[in-house]
């Protein structure tokens, strides 16, 4: 599933990506696989159950980022 952070805690360890089917999931630093994530990346990972909540996230992968997006409206000399 495709998504973009609309929160990470950087601090904290946690925060939450908007997914296309429009719901919130929880992202975990521990199911990150030593991924960095910040708010607004868009991401593409995996939905998964658990005790506590029907939507979480897994196995998240970059697409593109805040910077990169900036940088592309920019006209180079």
């Amino acid at each position: 599933m495709q998504g973009r952070v609309t929160k990470y805690f950087q601090d904290r360890g946690f925060g939450f990506i908007h997914g296309e089917d429009g719901n919130a999931y929880f992202i975990h630093h521990s199911k990150l696989n030593g991924k960095y994530i910040d708010r607004g990346y868009y991401v593409f990972f995996k939905s998964f159950r658990s005790d506590r909540s029907d939507y979480n996230a897994k196995d998240v992968m970059v697409i593109e980022t805040t910077e990169r997006k900036k940088n592309n409206g920019k006209k180079h000399k």
